[in-house]
């Protein structure tokens, strides 16, 4: 990850603590970042695996091994994610704290329908399935 996806990833997984209630009881995150000096998140910044991965979520069931060969160990054996596949986007500017979750069958509804190569912050807002706020 680089510095900016580091850091909005660490804060948005505190702040999910608070808000697991919103979301189905499992599901996948892509945490992304749009670039200090750009507008748009590019379409091809969410690459293939990362979207089939999060349809497969959304749509049926993905199965994770954890391996216990390290030896820190792991939390669990294996994991199973079903219902749901989000993107979570974070305008990387001074003092924002808003970011925008985005289900990743209208990310990829509005990407086939639309022909500009990126997602601004105002279509973000539109097609977000909620808007958080960090603290």
């Amino acid at each position: 990850m680089i510095k900016h996806e580091a850091k909005f990833h660490s804060q948005l997984m505190k702040w999910l603590k608070y808000n697991l209630d919103k979301f189905p009881k499992s599901f996948l995150i892509e945490t992304k970042v749009v670039r200090p000096n750009s507008n748009n998140f590019y379409f091809r910044e969410l690459s293939e695996k990362e979207e089939r991965l999060l349809l497969r979520a959304k749509n049926g069931s993905i199965l994770q091994t954890h391996s216990d060969i390290n030896r820190l160990g792991t939390n669990c054996d294996a994991s199973c994610i079903s219902g749901g596949g989000y993107i979570f986007i974070q305008w990387v500017r001074p003092k924002n704290k808003t970011f925008y979750i985005i289900d990743i069958d209208d990310f990829v509804k509005l990407r086939d329908a639309k022909k500009a190569k990126s997602l601004t912050e105002k279509d973000a807002m539109l097609i977000a399935s909620f808007i958080g706020e960090l603290k």
